[in-house]
């Protein structure tokens, strides 16, 4: 894996110098060891359990395994930091679980139904089988998985507590020391997975073990993963961690869904459901839910329902209703008058449930489960028995926290199938008191029901009563940042009452927002009633399109969003605000012209983007009369900089105005457009300049060009020019190379610009001295600052007297990280060199220094490293890290090194990357001074272990296994005797350290098998003993008869770990005697392959020859398809196997 140094250098360190991980697995206590294999043990037992218990919705009794029913969903990731933009993800494999350049706490969120806890369950299953399947996922390298559902945990102290109550068996050995070391164990990689935090019962005590995690309070290193309502994100969390958000299903996932989980592959039946489905917009844009549409395609499977829905009101009462039909239904004698008589009454009369589930939402701390016994008292017995029945109300077992200290701490608790079931029957209480007694309500309703968190307790109180909707419409006044949701409030009134216009004046005399975010239910919603007020001639006070707008349509004379949903006929919109952070695009003069004829009433356009371009001027003569006599407000605001107005009277761009806390800030990129340049150039650099506006600061990255030869302006890669700025405060040049001449005429552009005083350059080459007689001796006197940032941890200024750099800042977060690579220029590594040595002088710490292929010598009085190019490296006396990569070391050299090594008193750690290390080291000849200071000498082979030299004996010893590779070995005939002996001796180490060996690929290396079938000889002479950890063996280009053969499956016998034997471009016999094929290979599951012949039939013993591989033998494979296998971890399962693509450039 690559890494890159700070400095923009690249090495092919698989990790940074920054420090590997302390210790391995295999050293740990043989204790430590077996509580972790016992605590996965009981942790997939009980998760295995858990995974296998899905019920899609209430009425289907029979449980399925969530890998049978699990659907993908839509999901956007948010790395860390606020102007990072949203990604798209294509599975939940790709979610992060906090390696490197990842955020540790990672948080999955999403509106109610969204299918947070099925993702869950999802991972969880992933990690229990990720022994079993081929897996992309990161989970991969998760050691340990705790999965807790927050919403059972009110009252617990522990997070070790919770483990060993909620997800050991009661008989468990491992308490909870037990499980509090391993999870404070560093080396042990964990995940904490968190699902339901908007149900947490303690979420809003300040001493609780999740809010300890959350702030690294407690257990650091862990990573974590939390689901939650998007409403209800931890606090002290917004900026800290990555963010999912969960879009819901779209037109694909449904209809994987519908043929996968409900029809089962019935082609007829599953375009029946989808067909209907597809006829309502309405009902499709409220099945982005994935609950919600889960709910729906197993109803419309088992039953005709009508399909006319116009709210997510109509919607729930609906499929509530098909609920207990379908447990009606289903009773297997018909049920008698009477019955019918009380199955209605209990699915029209369920005042108590209701009361039941207002008072738990509006608790301080929501309580959204209830005490069995109690439940079943307050409902009634039959009540509570018929909606256990039907699904609606579900049991589970919960700690009960005043008895924790029992052995046996649980209680039966009942809750509502789901949340959004919760706020279903709440809003019905709601209703009956906004209706009977408004005036009892609490002054502070809103805020015990917060309607960001409650939102469908409000849409489904205005959809079940119109008295009712109106006081909810006036509740939610009251609450800022309400009126998304009282847009939807408002559209959940289906009927034609004469005050529904009068909600939808006060809906649009305030500001209405369209959000990229927005759900396509709250999207069409809201254009729906835009276009409402529009019709009726009712004023839209203001408009908002926050990142979602598109483009306008000049053809259909329409906006079109981002989703698709257009904007048409806005006559009576005064107030248009387009916010366009994230999106690359141009409005053509025509566009916007089309634009302001097709809203009549607008008074003010304002657009707010960073990179969404405006034409530079418009003819007057082709702007309409009309448009000029209506004098429309036509702002431009270039993303914190200065704020335009477009003139009809000349058709060109103004200053309007400059934002008091944003400084002008002008980034010319080499990868801009050829309008974004001249906008930066014409409209922002010049118009400010001749303003008198400050221009704060100038960057060039990658476009700086030239300097004209008269010094009056900057020639950029596209040919611009960038004249004399009066007002320039600062200027910064990137990616550029700059020699001494033009190091002096940017001096003299510089002159000229009379306010600035620094001039800065990052990842440029820069002369390494500069002449002084050259700088023009105006910017002595002006206190000029010239500053060169080599992104490595140093920052250097010119001392204008000798034309020197000197260290001028040393960034508080970093250290100097130095990297010499072989190609480098000679001005490079004599930059480098510089640098080594201002940091020593200036006792600046030396994090690391890497030389790739440039190592040499070590000179003979061990003082200077000698570098390929001649020069040299001095001792440092800061230096913490020297890593030598892909070079040749022998014993002289490698004592030589030390010697280096021990005259950098500062130093830790030798490390060596991809190079040729002798096999053992003479301990006498190791410095005495190195064993007590306690260096480290790694070495990395590059194919998955590190090893460590032991002082004490001269041999190495695995040091540790990367996470991320898988060890593999291959010895090729073409090796040298050191490295194959090299090889041989990894092989020993990894199996007697228990260390799975991935691979062994022996590239015409392979000679026979020793007559006792316990090593291989290769045609070295060396042998590889039996190796209990190997699990694949590839064998390239040798000729095997049959009593080879044999012996080689007499030598797989002994590795009992083997599971897939393969020979590769290999002659082997067309028939092998099954009498003579151990048993044991077969009943272990042995895979044989060859490339040329296919799989081979133990019974048999001939080669099943599949279509693939016979298209693979009537080819010429060349050696480049043997790198393949190594591209692809190995094989990986059958099905893998035979699926891989030859590439094109082996087809004869």
């Amino acid at each position: 894996m690559e890494t890159v140094f700070p400095g923009g250098v690249r090495s092919q360190h698989s990790a940074s110098l920054e420090g590997f991980p302390e210790g391995v697995r295999s050293q740990h206590s043989a204790s430590l060891e077996e509580s972790k294999k016992k605590l996965n043990q009981q942790l997939k037992t009980k998760y295995l359990r858990l995974t296998k218990q899905v019920r899609p919705i209430p009425f289907i009794k029979d449980t399925r395994s969530i890998d049978k029913v699990f659907t993908e969903v839509g999901m956007n990731y948010k790395p860390v930091g606020e102007d990072e933009p949203w990604q798209r993800m294509n599975s939940h494999h790709e979610i992060p679980m906090g390696t490197i350049g990842q955020s540790r706490i990672n948080i999955i969120e999403g509106d109610a139904g969204y299918g947070k806890s099925m993702l869950s369950l999802r991972l969880v299953h992933d990690w229990c089988t990720r022994d079993q399947v081929d897996q992309c996922s990161q989970l991969s390298n998760i050691d340990i998985l705790i999965h807790l559902n927050l919403r059972q945990l009110g009252g617990v102290a522990s997070i070790y507590e919770a483990i060993v109550k909620c997800l050991l068996p009661l008989d468990s050995s491992i308490k909870e020391s037990d499980v509090k070391q391993l999870l404070q164990n560093e080396d042990i990689r964990t995940l904490l997975l968190f699902d339901a935090y908007d149900e947490y019962p303690d979420k809003d005590k300040e001493d609780n073990f999740v809010s300890h995690i959350l702030q690294e309070k407690l257990l650091q290193h862990v990573k974590v993963l939390l689901t939650t309502r998007s409403s209800c994100i931890p606090e002290g969390c917004d900026g800290l961690t990555g963010r999912i958000k969960l879009t819901g299903f779209d037109g694909r996932a449904r209809e994987d869904y519908v043929r996968k989980v409900v029809t089962k592959g019935d082609e007829e039946a599953t375009q029946k459901i989808l067909t209907q489905f597809n006829t309502n917009a309405t009902l499709a844009d409220i099945c982005q839910a994935p609950l919600l549409f889960v709910i729906y395609a197993h109803s419309a499977h088992k039953a005709e329902i009508n399909i006319d829905f116009r709210s997510v009101t109509e919607f729930f009462r609906c499929m509530v209703k098909c609920f207990h039909h379908h447990i009606r239904n289903k009773a297997q004698t018909k049920p008698t008058a009477e019955e019918q008589a009380q199955f209605q009454k209990f699915e029209d009369n369920h005042d108590t449930l209701d009361r039941l589930a207002y008072e738990a939402l509006c608790a301080e701390n929501q309580q959204l489960t209830w005490d069995r016994d109690i439940c079943a008292r307050k409902l009634g017995k039959e009540f509570y028995k018929r909606h256990t029945d039907i699904g609606i109300l579900v049991e589970e077992e919960v700690i009960n926290s005043n008895i924790l200290s029992q052995p046996d701490p649980y209680k039966t608790e009942v809750r509502l199938f789901h949340k959004l079931a919760c706020e279903w029957y709440a809003a019905h209480y709601f209703v009956k008191r906004l209706r009977s007694s408004p005036s009892s309500l609490p002054e502070n309703l809103v805020d015990l029901m917060d309607p960001s968190e409650l939102q469908h307790v409000y849409r489904f109180a205005c959809g079940l009563d119109t008295i009712a909707a109106r006081q909810v419409l006036d509740l939610l006044k009251q609450k800022r940042d309400c009126n998304s949701l009282a847009v939807l409030c408002a559209l959940e009134q289906t009927d034609e009452a004469g005050d529904v216009l009068d909600t939808v004046r006060d809906l649009v005399s305030r500001d209405v927002i369209i959000g990229e975010e927005d759900s396509r239910l709250l999207q069409r919603t809201t254009i729906e009633l835009v276009q409402r007020a529009c019709q009726d001639e009712i004023p839209v006070s203001r408009l908002q399109l926050k990142m979602c707008f598109k483009r306008f349509d000049v053809t259909s004379s329409c906006i079109v969003l981002r989703s698709d949903f257009r904007l048409a006929n806005l006559k009576t919109l005064q107030v248009l605000h387009i916010q366009a952070k994230y999106t690359d695009g141009e409005i053509t003069r025509d566009e916007l012209l089309g634009l302001l004829q097709t809203c009549e009433g607008l008074t003010e356009l304002r657009i707010d983007s960073r990179s969404f371009l405006l034409p530079l001027s418009i003819p007057p003569e082709t702007i309409p009369p009309s448009l000029k006599r209506r004098n429309i407000n036509i702002l431009y605001v270039r993303w914190r900089g200065l704020v335009y107005r477009l003139s009809f009277e000349h058709g060109q761009w103004e200053i309007h105005d400059q934002p008091a806390d944003y400084p002008l800030v002008v980034n010319i990129h080499q990868g801009h457009s050829q309008l974004e340049q001249e906008w930066c150039l014409h409209q922002e650099l010049m118009m400010a300049a001749e303003a008198g506006v400050t221009i704060s600061t100038l960057r060039l990255i990658g476009s700086f060009n030239t300097v004209a030869d008269n010094s009056q302006s900057i020639i950029l890669t596209s040919g611009l020019t960038i004249p004399v700025l009066l007002t320039l405060q600062k200027l910064m040049i990137e990616d550029s190379n700059i020699n001494q001449e033009m190091f002096i005429r940017i001096l003299s552009y510089v002159k000229e610009c009379p306010q600035m005083t620094t001039l800065r350059f990052e990842v440029s080459q820069l002369p390494d001295v500069v002449d002084p007689e050259q700088i023009p001796s105006q910017l002595k006197q002006r206190g000029l600052e010239v500053l060169y940032d080599r992104e490595n941890g140093l920052v250097y200024r010119l001392s204008f007297d000798h034309g020197q750099w000197e260290i001028h800042d040393q960034r508080a977060y970093s250290s100097l990280d130095v990297v010499i690579d072989q190609s480098d220029s000679q001005l490079e590594q004599e930059w480098c060199l510089q640098e080594l040595k201002m940091a020593a002088e200036a006792d600046v710490r030396i994090r690391g220094l890497a030389l790739s292929g440039s190592f040499n010598t070590v000179a003979d009085n061990g003082q200077s490293i000698i570098l390929t190019s001649g020069r040299t490296i001095p001792v440092l006396q800061t230096l913490q890290v020297l890593e030598i990569q892909d070079t040749n070391i022998n014993q002289e050299m490698f004592i030589r090194l030390l010697s280096y090594v021990k005259e950098c008193p500062q130093m830790t750690r030798l490390h060596f990357w991809k190079s040729q290390m002798p096999d053992v080291v003479d301990p006498e000849q190791i410095p005495s001074q190195l064993k007590q200071r306690g260096l480290k000498v790694l070495y990395d082979r590059g194919n998955g272990l590190v090893y460590r030299l032991s002082f004490d004996h001269g041999q190495w010893e695995i040091h540790d296994q990367h996470a991320d590779q898988s060890f593999y070995v291959e010895i090729d005939q073409g090796q040298s005797q050191l490295e194959q002996e090299w090889c041989l001796q990894e092989l020993k180490m990894a199996a007697e350290a228990g260390v799975t060996i991935c691979a062994l690929l022996l590239g015409v290396s392979f000679n026979t098998v020793a007559d006792n079938g316990q090593s291989i000889i290769l045609t070295s002479g060396l042998t590889i003993p039996g190796l209990p950890t190997l699990q694949e063996l590839y064998i390239e280009e040798t000729n095997i008869n049959q009593e080879m053969f044999i012996k080689i499956l007499s030598y797989v016998k002994e590795c009992p770990q083997m599971t897939w034997l393969h020979f590769w471009d290999s002659q082997m016999p067309d028939v092998v005697d099954p009498e003579q094929i151990p048993s044991q290979l077969e009943q272990r599951g042995l895979k044989v392959h060859s490339w040329k012949h296919g799989y081979l039939d133990f019974e048999t013993g001939r080669w099943k020859l599949s279509d693939r591989v016979a298209k693979i033998s009537s080819r010429i494979v060349v050696k480049g398809l043997y790198q393949r296998i190594l591209s692809t971890n190995f094989g990986g399962s059958e099905e893998t196997r035979q699926a891989q693509e030859v590439p094109p450039e082996v087809d004869g």
